[in-house]
């Protein structure tokens, strides 16, 4: 690996995380209410926290701004540098994307505090394993509807646990059982190992950032 590949690669990764610390929650509910949305409701500056608080519409801006913090540097690195199929740029994507989402969990414009990420994520994998997580989130919801329906805030709170955890699973098995190419290199099933473990590795880090806060938050909302 020459120099100048090394420090492309190190300012892409810096530059996915410090993209993943803008918080789009707080501007936006400042403006709409005027209030810090870190001291509404379960005083989390994320999606599921503006739906609840400031109104859908707003909270489904943020969510859409959210996964385009994961999703954009992506795209941008891929169409300008990191276009090859080989198992490094495709490493160098993954670790963009993962420095968004640790952005948005940890950013350093707000004392390394943050929100959960899903959102962040839920761009990321839309890059890598689109069909995967969105039967994921699919699946999820299924299960918190059978299973927990009088659980208060449960698709906002418990949703993102299952497939969050659901993706990798499901990437792993899929990939082993099919290989159906849709376009560029997107796919059901028939991804690379490489890829396989990008997702594992997505989801182990983003449940070790937040899964105290998913089930803590909860219970309490829930007593």
């Amino acid at each position: 690996m020459n120099l100048q590949i090394t420090v492309i690669s190190l300012l892409s990764i810096l530059a996915g995380y410090f993209f993943g610390s803008v918080n789009f929650a707080i501007p936006i509910t400042q403006m709409v209410l005027g209030k810090d949305i870190r001291t509404l409701g379960n005083h989390n500056p994320g999606t599921s926290n503006v739906l609840r608080e400031v109104g859908p519409l707003w909270g489904v801006l943020v969510g859409f701004l959210d996964g385009m913090k994961g999703l954009l540097p992506i795209l941008i690195l891929r169409l300008v540098y990191f276009k090859g199929d080989d198992g490094f740029d495709f490493f160098i994507l993954y670790l963009t994307g993962f420095a968004a989402v640790l952005g948005h969990c940890k950013s350093i414009f707000m004392k390394f505090k943050g929100g959960g990420g899903i959102g962040t994520m839920l761009g990321v994998s839309l890059f890598f394993v689109p069909v995967e997580f969105l039967f994921s989130m699919f699946i999820g919801g299924l299960i918190v509807l059978i299973f927990f329906k009088n659980s208060q805030f449960r698709f906002g709170q418990k949703t993102p646990i299952f497939f969050v955890t659901l993706t990798p699973f499901i990437t792993l098995i899929d990939s082993l059982l099919i290989d159906i190419p849709l376009f560029a290199h997107i796919s059901i099933g028939g991804h690379t190992w490489g890829t396989i473990a990008g997702a594992f590795v997505m989801s182990v880090g983003l449940l070790s950032l937040n899964l105290k806060f998913l089930t803590s938050k909860s219970k309490k909302r829930e007593a």
